[in-house]
């Protein structure tokens, strides 16, 4: 059954916990006729009695019960120290036997090696042809570190154009479609801006909510071999486009950050923001009528905002002693039921391609505004490259910014720092 401790990585104790682990695995004890349960360990990222934390427990537990030779012993890790401390685990020897990461964070350890064997195991031997063609084919790719599959996908998501209907209808302004330009966009943003309100929220320094506007004016973050081109042409354009947003039109602050950004939002101090749909239920909750649309096209090359796509999987640790059991584990939490799950009550997007036809979701406008949204997202390889990507252009950001350099020449020293990294 379902182990009720949760730890966090400041209170586990992790030595004695593997001991437990390797020890029940390695010398099962035997009462009566029965073997005792295989135990494994997972590590997840979803806040304390959240939504998705409850939804994902309560698949863990059905699991259970359908394998009643598998108790599973669920481990909450604060998101940001998830990475780093599953790698020093591995090194240890002491890693989890699954944990849930994301597609940036297999591109950071996908080359990591503890005495010459990978940190995750590959999965394609553990899922069938027919069990890999249930997901979404950028979603399987995105869990790929070169040909190995390190993880099986079980949400995407990206940024879109989230909107406050009340503030719309009471300056007059007609609400986004999908034939909006960017032009349309700075002329509602400049209608809806006030004393107090302002017209769009997002982190002017924050290179994540930029990379949309890089690929609408033409700019890439790689080339057609994974290489950097952060100087495309385009993306100086693109960057300076970004800043004026402030700069020229006033319609954005350059000081907001990624929690003010929500905040602004929530409390209807901003008309619209560029948001994820994992922020949607807040909004809600805060009584917003809200609409999702899909990003403008830019009026100087005809081309859509392509926000960042991304996805979360769950990965089986090489140094697992129950491989095949977490494997299982790991598909049922990808399947169609749990991720209808999380869909339905947290808007995650799924990457079970069944689901986009399923009539509750179809249903769901706020489902569908995000799935259509995923169709121009801008897919970046996993590499080490990707993970690099976000300091560097956060820097061309606040030298753009500050005035300290060109939006061209910022950009070029970025990507000849990131090839430097590379190079290493």
């Amino acid at each position: 059954m379902l182990r009720a401790r949760l730890a966090t990585a400041g209170t586990l104790t992790r030595a004695a916990s593997c001991f437990l682990v390797a020890a029940a695995v390695a010398a099962p004890v035997i009462v009566g006729a029965q073997e005792k349960p295989t135990q494994l360990e997972v590590w997840h990222t979803f806040g304390a009695s959240t939504t998705d934390e409850r939804i994902f427990l309560s698949a863990v537990e059905s699991f259970e019960a359908a394998h009643p030779d598998v108790e599973v012993e669920p481990v909450r890790i604060p998101y940001l120290q998830n990475l780093q401390q599953f790698i020093n685990s591995s090194q240890g020897g002491e890693a989890p036997d699954m944990v849930r990461l994301s597609d940036t964070e297999i591109g950071r350890i996908g080359h990591v090696s503890v005495e010459g064997l990978p940190l995750l195991e590959d999965l394609r031997p553990h899922l069938t042809p027919v069990q890999r063609s249930r997901f979404e084919p950028r979603a399987l790719n995105a869990m790929r570190y070169g040909t190995a599959l390190y993880a099986v996908p079980v949400s995407q998501g990206c940024l879109a154009l989230v909107y406050n209907k009340s503030l719309f209808d009471a300056a007059g302004v007609e609400y986004p479609s999908d034939d909006w330009t960017t032009d349309d966009l700075v002329a509602a943003a400049r209608a809806l801006s006030g004393d107090e309100t302002l017209g769009i929220a997002l982190p002017l320094k924050w290179s994540y909510w930029f990379i949309p506007f890089l690929a609408g004016f033409g700019g890439t973050l790689f080339d057609s071999e994974d290489n950097p081109t952060l100087d495309s042409p385009g993306s100086a354009q693109a960057l300076e486009w970004f800043l004026d947003l402030e700069r020229v039109h006033g319609v954005a602050a350059s000081s907001t950050g990624i929690e003010a950004m929500s905040t602004q939002f929530q409390l209807s101090r901003a008309a619209m923001v560029l948001d994820g749909s994992w922020n949607w239920n807040a909004y809600e909750a805060a009584g917003l009528d809200l609409g999702v649309a899909v990003m403008p096209v830019v009026s100087q090359t005809g081309r859509r905002l392509g926000p960042m796509f991304s996805v979360f999987g769950w990965g089986v640790s090489k140094q697992s002693a129950a491989k095949v059991e977490a494997a299982r584990l790991a598909m049922w939490l990808s399947s169609y039921n749990v991720q209808k799950d999380f869909a339905v009550e947290t808007y995650t997007i799924p990457t079970d391609v069944a689901l986009t036809a399923d009539p509750e979701i179809a249903a769901n406008a706020t489902l569908n505004g995000y799935l259509r949204q995923a169709e121009f997202g801008t897919e970046v390889p996993t590499t080490r490259a990707t993970y690099m990507v976000f300091e560097q252009l956060d820097t061309a950001l606040e030298l753009t910014s500050t005035g300290k350099m060109d939006a061209q020449s910022a950009l070029a020293a970025a990507d000849a720092e990131l090839e430097r990294f590379l190079r290493q």
